[in-house]
């Protein structure tokens, strides 16, 4: 598969739609620069650093470091340690495929383990064939990795590094300053951000869009601070508002695509539903690049996106179709399944995406990039909704999407996927009226918490199927609102008890669950995270049927989860292979899925910390 300047793709693989993926690391077999085997094809980026084949590897022996080792080994007389041939330094442009088979043998011909660490975010390894593969986005030009890839053969390891830099190969013209106000606390600059046929259709490229970027006082390059991109809702302007603690990002999207895209042949033509690049999403995420490139007081580990109605609907698609630059995305009230929109929005989006029984309506499927993306399994998502909203109304956590039959939150804990939901019986912007806003939490920070927060370089744990978990319900009434098109089983805001959605008026999925990122061990022996339940200040429910509200803990102890590791950095898993595992003290061992995750099914959480640890078998 080929993709142009405009970001035409056009090879599909039944519901899988891996075309659309690129730029999220879709690896099943038929993505781009690869044949039906999984090997490279004609299309697939040669390795820069020249041919690996031309080293002798009786010359090219690497780098045997005992301090690779956890533990001493007792050592077979004579035996030696693996060969990696050493690739050369790999150079790669932005939107283009690098594919790199790494040469190990062992001289003892004995089995071996092989990984590759400190990948390019959105880089994969395949240890079956010793394979990198890494397509970069157009903001990751310029920029170096150093990856190391070890060898393991049971009696001795050796280590071999090589560099890979990407060629800034994409430039849209770069954002123009045109205006910067001192605030209470940061500085305020608005941009102009003049498109070219990357950032836009080619009938539009030239025009302009403002933007603004805000700047934190007294901050240092000493202590990077977080950078949040902020989504604004359909028919409002970029989002202006900043903070003494972080950056933030407010880009523009006047046309209402969602935060997606328009098909290319606008304005002049129709859209056909085929083809709708995300040229949205790529303003925005150059703003973001542009943060990073120019202030060393950003911390790129801690990049988050933010938006509530349009908005929350592209905090959902922006961070899971680029979550390689996302610590985690956090949504409100916002409808991931364009499908499932109520029928004006359908229309409306028919002008910028074509015909609603298109292909590329399914692109932006929240379900579909969860399930097709090891990158947006490893994304942890915020998701709020209000059952009695009836803008986005709530079948937009509980239908499900016609084309992967998961609704969102079916998707979330069928897939392990990390995540905090949160529902009540507020509307489309007006709060829950006996719980109020924000009353699942004593404002719990995922970026700030000293002890439970993300980072996109860091692991952290997706709990489901919680015993602790509210019921949303299963997306059918409760026989006290007849069913609206437009607003679902919605009740009257002001009205406590009167949504016709059935399940619990309001609760939350994952809610009390913590792990202490203080603390992982990820290595590539052995992973470890401690885990356990929060109880912490808080009133108890304003009536019954209803949660408590702040961290007052309101279930029943343990609290019984399935918890599956993500964004594991060291500890990389082969299909296939035994861990053993122990909580607690529980112990058992499980087996490593198709995908390369694990799930520890059924763990006991208590108020105290235990930890889980997981090691290889031998």
């Amino acid at each position: 598969m080929t993709r142009d300047r405009h970001g035409s793709s056009h090879s599909w693989l039944g519901v899988t739609l891996c075309a659309g993926l690129l730029q999220i690391g879709c690896y099943t077999g038929l993505a781009a620069g690869f044949d039906e085997q999984g090997q490279a094809s004609s299309g697939a980026h040669e390795p820069s650093g020249g041919d690996a084949g031309e080293h002798d590897p009786e010359d090219e022996s690497g780098s045997s470091e005992a301090g690779a080792d956890p533990e001493p080994r007792e050592l077979e007389a004579g035996n030696q340690a693996p060969v990696i041939v050493d690739p050369g330094p790999q150079v790669v442009d932005e939107d283009s495929w690098l594919v790199l088979v790494v040469k190990v043998r062992d001289p003892d011909e004995d089995p071996m383990r092989v990984w590759a660490q400190g990948l390019p975010p959105g880089a994969r390894w395949d240890e079956e064939g010793r394979r990198l593969s890494f397509r970069p986005d157009f903001i990751q030009g310029g920029r170096s990795w150093t990856v190391t890839i070890i060898a393991d053969d049971g009696q001795r390891r050796s280590t071999r590094s090589f560099e890979i830099d990407v060629d800034d190969t994409i430039e849209p013209p770069e954002p123009e300053i045109k205006e910067v106000t001192q605030e209470a606390g940061y500085l305020r600059i608005k941009l102009n951000q003049i498109t070219d046929d990357y950032l836009d259709s080619p009938g539009h490229a030239g025009r302009s869009f403002d933007a603004y970027v805000t700047v934190p006082d007294g901050i240092s390059a000493d202590a990077p601070v977080p950078v949040r991109l902020s989504l604004h809702g359909f028919g409002s302007p970029p989002a202006m508002s900043g903070s003494s603690s972080e950056f933030r990002i407010g880009p523009h999207d006047p046309e209402n695509t969602y935060w997606w895209g328009y098909d290319p042949a606008l304005p002049e033509g129709e859209p056909s539903g085929e083809d709708v690049p995300d040229y949205s999403q790529r303003r925005a995420l150059q703003l973001v690049g542009w943060v990073l490139d120019n202030y060393a007081e950003a911390d790129r580990r801690r990049v988050y996106v933010l938006g509530s109605s349009m908005g929350g609907a592209g905090a959902m698609t922006v961070g899971l179709w680029y979550a390689r630059h996302f610590a985690y995305l956090h949504s409100v009230l916002g409808q991931g399944i364009p499908r499932n929109h109520r029928p004006g929005r359908i229309t409306q989006l028919e002008g910028l995406w074509g015909p609603s029984d298109g292909r590329a309506w399914d692109l932006p499927d929240v379900t579909r990039l969860l399930a097709d993306s090891l990158d947006a399994r490893n994304q942890y998502l915020f998701v709020r909704h209000g059952k009695d909203d009836n803008t986005i109304h709530f079948g937009a956590a509980l239908l499900p999407s016609a084309l992967t039959d998961d609704s969102l939150y079916s998707a979330l804990q069928g897939l392990h996927i990390g995540h905090l939901a949160v529902w009540d019986e507020g509307g489309h912007g007006p709060a829950d009226p006996l719980l109020g806003s924000g009353w699942w939490d004593q404002s719990f920070s995922l970026m700030r918490d000293e002890v439970s927060f993300l980072r996109s370089d860091l692991a952290f744990p997706a709990f489901t199927l919680s015993s602790a978990d509210g019921d949303p319900g299963d997306g059918d009434g409760n026989g006290k609102q007849g069913w609206s098109n437009n607003s679902g089983f919605a009740g009257d805001v002001p009205v406590p008890g009167d949504t016709g959605w059935n399940g619990a008026v309001a609760g939350t999925l994952n809610r009390f669950l913590r792990w202490d990122a203080t603390q992982i061990v990820d290595t590539v022996d052995r992973f470890a995270m401690p885990l356990r339940v929060n109880d912490g200040e808080g009133l108890a429910p304003p009536a019954p049927g209803y949660p408590s509200r702040g961290d007052r803990f309101d279930g029943e102890l343990p609290v019984v989860a399935d918890v599956t590791p993500r964004r594991v950095q060291a500890f990389r898993l082969r299909p296939g292979e035994r861990l053993r595992w122990s909580f607690g003290g529980d112990e058992g061992e499980v087996t490593v899925d198709a995908e390369g995750e694990v799930t520890v099914p059924g763990l006991e959480l208590t108020l105290e910390w235990q930890t889980l640890t997981l090691e290889r078998t031998r």
